[in-house]
């Protein structure tokens, strides 16, 4: 039994104890480079499991619970061990934590699934924690827009800082298929500079993945400092694709013989 089934076995042992909240997929999907297959919600996450927030940047939560720990990442690759680079195979033995970045965190509080405290053991309300990410990085409000986005239509959303993006989707559990596209999120009040965005599209072509632009839209009513903006906001993506002439003139002339059939 590998470390992913061990977990799985953990959280069945103990998953009627709890109250459930059905989020997102943990199910294995298998990926063709030609055919993505759309994600499956079908794993549930324990309700109200408590984190503690790190005030330093960039102001990441720790679960410490070895139980709530392992509940959060089964319920769809949420955070990261702080020992590991893939699956927290360490908390099942209590050796590691489970680390959650701000959009993570974010989300599984708005989703009613995490309650966060500080070191202090006061809790935090949504708004102070809107304020707080948003100080430590000012692009926080369009990453956790398009990460919940991304995350209410049942992607699983992992980190994509090592191909030079923002977030990578998944349509199935991380460990066990690959990641079927690399998103980078765009502001509307400022050009991209394109020599960025091609080297992005070429580092995702190079590893078999489709480069996503993600843009977020405020009306002029929309206050960015309120965490009420997230849910009024309009996304809207750009699918990036390599542009081969030869390819157009075979579309083109398969088109051709259609109108003379």
């Amino acid at each position: 039994m590998n470390s992913v089934q061990n977990l799985k076995a953990a959280i069945s042992k103990e998953c009627d104890t709890v109250p459930l909240l059905q989020v997102t997929s943990m199910c294995k999907a298998k990926t063709n480079k030609r055919r993505r297959l759309g994600p499956k919600p079908v794993v549930q996450l324990a309700h109200g499991v408590e984190g503690t927030l790190l005030n330093e940047a960039p102001g990441n939560v720790i679960i410490t619970n070895p139980h709530d720990a392992a509940a959060v990442y089964m319920s769809g690759c949420y955070g990261k061990g702080s020992m590991s680079k893939g699956a927290p195979t360490g908390l099942l033995d209590q050796s590691e934590h489970l680390i959650l970045s701000p959009c993570e965190a974010m989300y599984l509080v708005e989703v009613g699934a995490l309650i966060l405290i500080q070191p202090e053991l006061k809790q935090v309300c949504r708004s102070d924690l809107y304020k707080l990410w948003m100080n430590h990085d000012a692009g926080f409000c369009e990453k956790f827009i398009i990460y919940k986005h991304f995350r209410d239509k049942k992607y699983t959303v992992r980190s994509g800082i090592k191909y030079g993006g923002d977030f990578m989707l998944y349509t199935g559990d991380p460990n066990t298929s690959h990641a079927a596209y690399v998103v980078k999120v765009m502001t509307t009040t400022q050009e991209p500079l394109w020599t960025d965005v091609n080297a992005l599209r070429r580092v995702s072509e190079s590893v078999a993945k489709e480069c996503v632009l993600s843009y977020v839209h405020f009306n002029q009513a929309n206050d960015r400092s309120n965490p009420d903006c997230v849910d009024s906001a309009i996304v809207s993506h750009v699918l990036l694709k390599r542009w081969i002439p030869e390819r157009d003139r075979e579309i083109a002339s398969q088109k051709l013989e259609k109108m003379k059939e």
